[in-house]
């Protein structure tokens, strides 16, 4: 039986074009964040900005599996992925608790 064979070169290119997606949210709602100094939107913004920043990280933990392997690069992934989502759980309930 012989193993079936890919390129990886697409889910790298990918890989950066999210990367690159996710600086760029980063940049802009730094910039909002100064904008809208105060109150609930600042706070809000701050969840946002933290959500992002940890959806980063875990697309950049897949860039460890050639040093440590698929399964624990992708486990770190998706710890940061649960991360980010209770980030952006917590951000949008202090928005309508107020």
């Amino acid at each position: 039986m012989t193993k079936p064979t890919f390129d990886i070169t697409q889910i790298v290119l990918l890989s950066f074009l999210a990367i690159v997606v996710y600086v760029f949210i980063l940049i802009v709602f730094f910039y909002a964040r100064r904008k809208y100094k105060g109150g609930v939107v600042e706070k809000v913004i701050n969840f946002i900005i933290a959500t992002t920043g940890f959806l980063l990280v875990a697309d950049i933990a897949l860039f460890l599996i050639p040093n440590y392997g698929f399964v624990i690069s992708y486990t770190i992934h998706v710890i940061f992925k649960i991360i980010a989502l209770t980030c952006l759980a917590i951000g949008g309930l202090k928005f309508f608790v107020r």
